[in-house]
């Protein structure tokens, strides 16, 4: 009682459990677990029950390319501060992997997006996506998320008159940067796209008929280790 377990393997009950609550097999719960390891040895060696701080956890490189890599990590935090223990990290490998079905991946998408948690993605929460993917434009800084909010307010490289497409909205922010006008705009034109109840803000089952029309959807939402 009150003592921290060492790394030590997990035994076939826990590792059976892990198998039934995943979309993983015994071995790769094992591989994952080695992984997670690997972003502090020494702390996990100690206590495999031990807490890796989001910091520690971003720098694991499938993760570290990913836009919503913050986002992921709240989300499936269950504090929701981005830290996780070896089973949180799991749920998390799990549902982006490969292995998930597209419909879980778009809830946990769905909650990403749904910045205030309000369940229900508004045209605030749109200009927060915005900006965390036109960050890999940001001359190729890694920006965390106050550093990204200032540096878009500050740069302008363009203005857009006309309505996009959902489509074309990725592909643009990619490249841009925008004013508050301009992620209105884009922000505006999606709801208009996905709101097929007309109330204005774009409810699960709005996002969920959208999402799995859209080409690409799976890429930031998908990691192979």
């Amino acid at each position: 009682m009150g003592q921290c377990r060492s790394q030590a393997a997990y035994d076939q009950s826990e590792l059976d459990e892990f198998q039934d609550l995943t979309y993983f097999t015994k071995r790769e719960v094992l591989h994952v677990q080695k992984r997670f390891a690997s972003l502090n040895p020494k702390k996990i060696t100690a206590d495999r029950d031990a807490v890796l701080t989001k910091e520690e956890i971003l720098h694991l490189p499938e993760l570290a390319v990913n836009p919503f890599k913050e986002r992921i990590l709240e989300v499936f935090s269950d504090a929701g501060n981005g830290n996780m223990n070896f089973e949180q990290f799991l749920e998390m490998m799990s549902q982006l992997s490969s292995k998930a079905p597209l419909e879980s991946k778009i809830t946990y998408a769905f909650k990403i997006y749904d910045f205030n948690g309000d369940g229900h993605i508004c045209e605030s929460d749109l200009q927060q996506v915005i900006m965390f993917l036109a960050q890999p434009a940001l001359s190729g800084a890694v920006l965390h998320s106050e550093e990204r909010q200032q540096v878009i307010e500050n740069k302008r490289n363009s203005s857009f008159d006309e309505m996009l497409t959902v489509p074309e909205m990725k592909d643009i922010i990619r490249t841009k940067f925008f004013s508050q006008k301009d992620r209105k705009t884009i922000s505006a034109r999606v709801i208009e796209e996905m709101d097929m109840d007309n109330d204005g803000v774009i409810s699960y089952l709005d996002f969920k008929h959208g999402m799995s029309k859209q080409d690409g959807f799976l890429e930031s939402f998908k990691i192979t280790l």
